[in-house]
């Protein structure tokens, strides 16, 4: 998608040149700078282009390149970049291959060097401002979320906290919860003749009442259960239902 987006605006253009003086014939640079495959030689009347096509766009056609001329009395280059690059570092990266295509040709030009070197101090100079944009920016991101780390790590400290009070409870909960589920068990445990015993006996003591609920409670039987075993007992006889 990047890539279409790129394609799809043209790129910018730019360039620099360096003052000199040739010393031997085009075809003595041009064999110079034959040893670059990757270069694009063409030798025209007075001077030797060298083409460098980095990229090229969805139909082939070069999109980021840089054209090189070695002229009689000057060396200039023309070159591209993208939206979405730094011209500063993007001039930057084509004078250091300038430097470089120069030290190949070094002896056929005279170059003046009092130029060549106000190019790559101004260059230096408006990358270190770059860097330094840059850096500031960074430092902003890191210091903002330096901060946020601090505050989601106060979160989560109060978190762990509250994840083990509620392990706590959790626990004590668990416990009642095995207390009950043993009384339960203890209560079903007993016998259908156990208990019609029990609720006659009880019935026998307490002048032939019953209070189910003090009943269940005593004998840890649901309340359910002793309603059933007293109908059971009335319908077989054993007990029977006050009028």
């Amino acid at each position: 998608m990047q890539k279409k987006q790129e394609e799809a605006v043209p790129p910018k253009v730019s360039g620099l040149s360096l003052e000199c003086k040739r010393l031997s014939s085009t075809r003595e640079i041009f064999e110079s700078l034959s040893s670059l495959s990757f270069l694009e030689l063409l030798q025209e009347e007075d001077a030797v282009v060298a083409i460098n096509v980095e990229s090229r766009d969805i139909r082939r056609n070069p999109y980021l390149f840089s054209i090189c001329y070695f002229r009689p009395l000057k060396i200039e280059i023309i070159y591209t970049y993208t939206a979405g690059m730094s011209p500063k570092k993007r001039r930057l990266d084509i004078l250091r291959y300038l430097l470089n295509l120069l030290t190949l040709t070094s002896s056929r030009h005279e170059i003046d060097m009092r130029q060549a070197y106000q190019l790559l101090e101004d260059a230096i100079s408006e990358m270190n401002e770059y860097v330094t944009s840059d850096y500031d920016k960074l430092y902003s991101v890191y210091d903002n979320m330096k901060n946020e780390i601090t505050t989601m790590q106060k979160k989560l400290a109060e978190l762990r906290g509250a994840n083990a009070l509620l392990s706590k409870e959790n626990y004590d909960l668990k416990l009642v919860r095995d207390e009950l589920q043993l009384k339960v068990s203890a209560a079903q445990a007993m016998s259908d003749d156990v208990l019609a015993a029990k609720i006659q006996e009880w019935v026998s003591e307490h002048d032939s009442e019953i209070n189910i609920t003090e009943f269940s409670k005593t004998f840890n039987v649901p309340e359910t259960r002793v309603e059933q075993m007293l109908n059971r007992l009335v319908s077989e006889g054993y007990l029977s239902a006050r009028q």
